[in-house]
C-alpha cells in the first residue's frame, strides 16, 4: 500500500462525499479508510472502480459494510496501521501488538500508526511511553473561530502515533467540517486537511 485517505464521522451527511471522493480518484489514490460513523451509501460508488480498495470501521452500533475490502470494528492494515472508531477500541484490539512495538529495540522501523475518529477534531500525538505530545491540532471553541487548514507532518520511524482526520461533516448545529487526512507510507509523511467550503478542494494540492 502507497497512500491511504482517512475519512471518519461523515453521519448522515451525503452531499459533498461524491466531491470528496473525485479528489481522491484525481490525485491517484486507490486506497481509501472510513473510520467509523460513516453511512455506507455514499461510499459504495468507490468499489466500482478498478484497483480500489475500502477499509471499513464500524463501532458497536455499525452500520456494517460487508462488500468492503476489509469489514470489522478493528482492522490491521499492511504498513504498521491499525484502525478503529475510538482511541480505546485502537487499546482494547491492538494492546498487544502496541507493547511489543514498545518492547522492540531495533532501529529504523515504520512508525506505527493508530488512526481512530469519533473525537471529530482533526489530531497526530506523538505517543511515546510514558508521555504524549500534541504535534499536530485544529480546533475551535467556538464554531465562528474554525479555521481552513493544511498540513503535511513528516512521520518519525520507531515512533507510535495517534492519527485522527477530524469529522467530514456538515449538521445542524456544528460549523462546517471538511477534514480529511492522506497517509503517504513510502514517503513516511501525513497530510492533514480541514476546509470550510468544498470548494477548496478545486485549488488543493496534496502532494
Amino acid at each position: 500500500m502507497n497512500r491511504l485517505a482517512l475519512v471518519a464521522d461523515t453521519h448522515a451527511y451525503h452531499k459533498g462525499l461524491p466531491r470528496l471522493l473525485a479528489f481522491f480518484r484525481q490525485h491517484q489514490l486507490k486506497n481509501l479508510a472510513c473510520l467509523g460513523d460513516c453511512q455506507p451509501e455514499p461510499f459504495r460508488p468507490w468499489l466500482e472502480h478498478p484497483g480500489h480498495r475500502l477499509y471499513w470501521v464500524f463501532d458497536v452500533y455499525g452500520p456494517q459494510m460487508p462488500e468492503a475490502t476489509k469489514n470489522g470494528e478493528a482492522l490491521a492494515l499492511e504498513g504498521c496501521v491499525l484502525m478503529a472508531h475510538t482511541r480505546a477500541l485502537v487499546w482494547t484490539h491492538f494492546k498487544d501488538r502496541i507493547h511489543a512495538y514498545e518492547r522492540d529495540d531495533r532501529r529504523g522501523r515504520p512508525p506505527l500508526l493508530l488512526c481512530h475518529g469519533h473525537t471529530h477534531v482533526p489530531s497526530v500525538t506523538r505517543f511515546t511511553p510514558p508521555l504524549s505530545r500534541l504535534v499536530y491540532i485544529n480546533d475551535a471553541l467556538r464554531p465562528q473561530e474554525f479555521q481552513a487548514r493544511a498540513a503535511c507532518l513528516p512521520l518519525e520511524p520507531d515512533t507510535i502515533y495517534l492519527i485522527v482526520p477530524g469529522a467530514f461533516t456538515l449538521e445542524e448545529g456544528r460549523y462546517p467540517a471538511f477534514s480529511f487526512a492522506v497517509l503517504d507510507l513510502p514517503a513516511s509523511r501525513l497530510i492533514m486537511v480541514s476546509l470550510k467550503e468544498l470548494e477548496s478542494l478545486e485549488s488543493l494540492a496534496l502532494f
